[in-house]
């Protein structure tokens, strides 16, 4: 895991779409927070472990990503793992004694304290995610340069990432300053960080996207945070 230190960081954006604005100072305690989205061969162990059920939807689309016997697709083991829906990701997190990021805790590990539009800087570079072209997702850890300031990879790109939050549109227009939470209740779970089959605009670091917490797809994994105080 990645340590963030407690302090301010510039989260939101001006330039995005009316959800991200404004942009604006928030003050968060310290965390840890994985440094690769969880991967099929650390899904594997704890269905393995718990019984939990394996990811398969037994749909056309989803043939190429779903488990069978128990087991992950061949040549995938590094790979973000997907067919993952928010009470899954909230089910792994417990199972690892973790829990996951609020949607300001992700934002901070992926964009640093300057308020960086992408991981590494505010200059789009597509060799540095997986996205925009790409074909399907990529094994974690692989794109160096694509880092965030803390050391996080794959926060560009690759997978939406399932947060705490419930989403509301208008929430950070007059959300507290110091450790937001999200709204206490909702429709749809805040994802970050954008995926495979988005453009550059979608993976920057302050895109905000939706879905009902039961919703899975080929292109949503999470990872995990922790508390450190």
């Amino acid at each position: 895991m990645i340590f963030v230190p407690a302090g301010h960081f510039l989260m939101g954006s001006e330039d995005g779409n009316y959800d991200e604005m404004p942009r604006r100072e928030v003050y968060l305690d310290s965390f840890s927070i994985d440094e690769y989205p969880v991967t099929n061969k650390q899904y594997k162990e704890f269905v393995d472990e718990t019984g939990h059920q394996a990811p398969a939807l037994g749909l056309m689309w989803s043939r190429k990503y779903d488990w069978v016997d128990g087991t992950y697709p061949e040549g995938k083991g590094d790979c973000p793992v997907v067919i993952v829906s928010w009470q899954n990701a909230v089910a792994y997190c417990e199972w690892a004694g973790k829990r996951l990021p609020t949607e300001a805790e992700w934002e901070k590990a992926a964009r640093g304290t300057q308020g960086n539009i992408w991981p590494w800087g505010d200059e789009w570079v597509k060799e540095r995610s997986v996205c925009a072209g790409a074909v399907d997702t990529q094994p974690v850890g692989v794109l160096e340069a694509g880092k965030s300031p803390f050391g996080c990879y794959d926060m560009a790109g690759n997978v939406w990432e399932w947060t705490q939050d419930w989403y509301y549109d208008k929430y950070y227009q007059n959300a507290p300053q110091r450790n937001p939470k999200g709204p206490q209740s909702g429709k749809e779970r805040v994802l970050k960080g954008g995926a495979w089959i988005h453009s550059a605009f979608s993976v920057r670091c302050s895109m905000r996207f939706r879905k009902p917490a039961d919703h899975c797809d080929n292109y949503i994994g999470f990872r995990c945070a922790r508390s450190e105080l």
